[in-house]
C-alpha cells in the first residue's frame, strides 16, 4: 500500500513538471494556427529601433548621406558601412542619417555649414559652390594624407581643378567620363577598321562616312546643346591641354575649337541647329550614325532589347574609342570628365576623430570596394579600379579608358560659370549659322560670363 501511494505521489509530481515546462513557451514551439472561421489580427508593426548607444570611448562619424533609398548605390553603401563598423566595433562607428530627397539634402547641407559647422563627412555635388567651400577652412584638408600613398588611388589630374594653392579640401569621387564610342559596322561600310587617332584623320574618315550616306556624328544646339557642349570640350582639350583653363576663355585653343566645332556639323543630321537630345540619341540607336558622344549612364542602352535590330544587340555593333590628338596639341591622353559627387569631412579638433574619419574614408575608396560599389550601381569613379568581370564590356572597356588617361580636365560648361552653359546653345547656332565667326562664338560666351559677375 505504501509502495503504491509512493508510485503515485512520483506520478504526480512528474505531471506538475511537464506542465510547467509546458507553460513556459519554448522558442522552438510553433504557434497554434488560427481558426479559418476567425481571421487572424494583423501584429502591430514594431517601432524602429532605436539606434543602440555608442560604446565608451567609441568614436562616432556623423554622415548625413543621399546615397541611401532608391539611390543608385544605396544598397552597397549600406553594405560596405556595415561591415566597416563591424570591424571597427568599439571605436569607431558611422552612423548614417537618410535622406532620400536630393534637394532638401542639398538644402540640408547648405545651411548646416553656413549657420554652424561641417557634418563629419557629407556628399556634395557640382550645385554647391565647391571653390568657396574649399576656402571655407571648415573642411578638413586632406593633403598630406593623399601625399602618404593614398592619392596614388586616384585618376591623374583628379584633384587639380578642386584645390585651394595646393591642398585638398574636397575630395572628388564620382565621376563621369566622356569618350567616343562608334558604330563598327558603319566604320567598315566606309572602309575603316579603326578609329582615327587624330582629328585630321577623323575628318578623313568623316567624308568617308558621308560618302558612304551614314552621319558621322550627332549634334544638337537645341535645348542645352549637351551633345555640342561635349564635343567641344574634347576638342578644347584636344588642343590645349590639361592647363587650358588656366586663363579662361583667352586661351587661343578656345577660338581654334570653335573651328573644329563648326566643321562637324557638316557631317551631322540635318536639323541639328533645333535638334535635341531625343534626336541625338534616337539617330544612333537608328544606327545611321557612326559616333555617340555622351556619359556613361547611358551605357545601359546600348544592351536593351528594345534597341536590337534582327536581335542583334546594339552594344555588339559599338565600340570605345579614346579623343583623337590634334597637330600641335598639348591634349595627348587626356580626358574629359565632370563629378558626379564630392566627399567632404568636417575639420577636426580631436586628432583621434580626424584619423578615424580618414580611415573610413580611405575604406570606402578602396579600389576593391570601389570596384564593388561600381558594379552595383554602374556609376563610375575617379579611383582607378579594376572593374568586376559582370560589368558590362562598354564599362570596362570606358574604365581602362579612365584608368590610363595622363591627365583629366572637367568639360567647358563645369569648367566655367553657369552663365557659360546658359550661353553656350545661343553662341553655337550663332557660329553654325554664319552669324558670328570663332572670335565672335568665345566673345558671346565671355560676355554672358562678365554680365553675370
Amino acid at each position: 500500500m505504501k509502495t503504491a501511494n509512493k508510485l503515485l505521489a512520483l506520478l504526480l509530481a512528474l505531471s506538475m513538471i511537464f506542465a510547467l515546462s509546458a507553460c513556459g513557451g519554448s522558442t522552438s514551439q510553433p504557434a497554434t494556427p488560427a481558426s479559418p472561421a476567425t481571421p487572424a489580427t494583423p501584429a502591430t508593426p514594431a517601432a524602429p529601433a532605436t539606434p543602440a548607444a555608442p560604446a565608451a570611448g567609441e568614436i562616432v562619424i556623423n554622415f548625413p548621406s543621399i546615397w541611401v533609398g532608391t539611390d543608385s548605390k544605396a544598397a552597397y553603401m549600406a553594405e560596405l558601412i556595415e561591415k566597416f563598423n563591424a570591424e571597427n566595433a568599439g571605436s569607431i562607428k558611422v552612423v548614417v542619417e537618410e535622406q532620400t530627397d536630393y534637394q532638401a539634402y542639398r538644402d540640408k547641407i547648405r545651411t548646416t555649414i553656413t549657420t554652424g559647422s561641417a557634418p563629419d563627412l557629407c556628399i556634395l555635388d557640382t550645385t554647391f559652390d565647391i571653390k568657396a567651400y574649399a576656402e571655407s577652412g571648415k573642411f578638413m584638408d586632406l593633403t598630406p594624407y593623399l601625399q602618404q600613398g593614398w592619392g596614388n588611388d586616384f585618376a591623374e589630374g583628379t584633384f587639380d581643378a578642386w584645390s585651394v594653392d595646393g591642398h585638398t579640401f574636397i575630395l572628388p569621387f564620382e565621376s563621369a567620363v566622356f569618350t567616343p564610342i562608334y558604330n563598327k559596322t558603319i566604320l567598315t561600310a566606309a572602309g575603316w577598321d579603326h578609329f582615327p587617332a587624330t582629328y585630321d584623320e577623323f575628318f578623313q574618315m568623316a567624308a568617308d562616312v558621308k560618302a558612304a550616306g551614314y552621319n558621322v556624328m550627332g549634334q544638337m544646339a537645341g535645348d542645352n546643346a549637351w551633345s555640342s557642349m561635349l564635343w567641344y570640350s574634347l576638342i578644347v582639350e584636344a588642343i590645349g591641354g590639361k592647363d587650358v583653363y588656366a586663363n579662361g576663355l583667352s586661351d587661343p585653343a578656345f577660338v581654334q575649337a570653335a573651328t573644329v566645332l563648326k566643321q562637324m556639323y557638316d557631317y551631322t543630321f540635318d536639323g541639328a541647329v533645333s535638334a535635341t537630345a531625343g534626336d541625338v540619341n534616337g539617330h544612333f540607336i537608328g544606327r545611321d550614325t557612326a559616333i555617340y558622344l555622351n556619359g556613361p549612364w547611358w551605357i545601359a542602352n546600348f544592351y536593351k532589347e528594345d534597341n536590337a535590330v534582327d536581335g542583334k544587340l546594339l552594344a555588339d555593333e559599338c565600340e570605345v574609342a579614346v579623343n583623337p590628338s590634334y597637330a600641335g596639341g598639348k591634349g595627348q591622353g587626356g580626358l574629359v570628365t565632370t563629378v558626379q559627387g564630392f566627399l567632404a569631412a568636417a575639420k577636426q579638433d580631436d586628432p583621434n576623430k580626424e584619423a578615424a574619419v580618414v580611415k573610413f574614408l580611405q575604406y570606402m575608396t578602396d579600389p576593391e570596394h570601389v570596384s564593388e560599389l561600381a558594379l552595383s550601381s554602374g556609376a563610375m569613379f575617379f579611383v582607378k579600379y579594376t572593374p568586376s568581370p559582370e560589368t558590362s564590356e562598354i564599362s570596362q572597356k570606358v574604365t581602362a579608358v579612365a584608368n590610363d588617361a595622363s591627365f583629366t580636365i572637367l568639360h567647358v560648361n563645369g569648367a566655367f560659370p553657369t552663365a557659360f552653359s546658359t550661353e553656350f546653345p545661343a553662341a553655337v547656332s550663332a557660329l553654325v549659322l554664319g552669324e558670328v565667326d570663332e572670335q565672335g562664338f568665345v566673345d558671346m560666351l565671355q560676355t554672358a560670363i562678365d554680365n553675370a559677375a
